[in-house]
């Protein structure tokens, strides 16, 4: 039984979401498993009314789906909402890099930081700990652009990444190396290319592997990945 004790400094319908958030992205609760109301509040020691605010913000972040018979069902996202979340993110991401072209070092050696930190996570295989390591690596980026309201349009997809890198690791069938190694490509063309050499890079880092995973028909609908 998990104890909300653990977490009672946050709210505690931010601290079971967090519980659960934590569960699904490391696959302790599967694609298409039932999240049912009643079991959960009685496992964390918490309300019903508790677990279904909870729920509803997984349900916006991409991780469930609701169904007004009181359960929810552990989602994958579709191969339509990956890409069009990656080309969000990547537009606003390269709009970023630009303006770093001068002043990149400081950046490239956060970068590098969080790289390391991934590769530690790797032996311990948090999934959850990764995906958030992901949004602090980006980050570097965007944050040392300076500009505010691009940082924020960009930070409206921080909820997606958790549903969008689960989704991706389990259709994409790459392990947590693959995703540092990934990332270590990013940080060394951001570190010797030109701006044209990093963005293309990035756009393959958030668009190729996803494009060629659908050409290979391993990413399916929407309606034939949820019950």
């Amino acid at each position: 039984m998990t104890d909300p004790a653990n977490v009672l400094h946050r709210s505690l319908p931010q601290a079971v979401y967090l519980v659960l958030r934590r569960k699904i992205l490391n696959n302790e609760y599967e694609a298409g498993q039932r999240l049912i109301e009643a079991p959960l509040a009685e496992e964390l020691g918490v309300s019903r009314s508790t677990v279904r605010e909870a729920l509803r913000q997984l349900s916006v972040d991409g991780l469930v789906d609701i169904s007004p018979r009181r359960h929810s069902v552990v989602t994958r996202m579709s191969y339509e909402d990956i890409r069009d979340a990656c080309y969000a993110r990547f537009v606003l991401e390269a709009g970023a890099a630009r303006l770093l072209t001068l002043h990149k070092d400081p950046v490239v050696a956060r970068m590098q930081e969080v790289v390391d930190k991934m590769s530690a996570t790797v032996a311990i295989g948090d999934v959850a700990a990764m995906i958030d390591l992901d949004t602090e690596f980006h980050s570097c980026i965007v944050d040392a652009a300076g500009k505010h309201r691009l940082a924020a349009l960009w930070r409206t997809l921080d909820a997606q990444m958790g549903a969008l890198m689960r989704s991706s690791i389990d259709r994409q069938h790459i392990d947590l190396t693959e995703a540092v190694r990934r990332h270590q490509e990013v940080t060394d063309s951001f570190r010797t290319g030109s701006a044209d050499d990093f963005i293309r890079t990035l756009e393959d880092h958030y668009l190729g592997t996803v494009d060629s995973m659908a050409e290979a028909g391993v990413l399916q609908s929407h309606s034939a990945l949820n019950p």
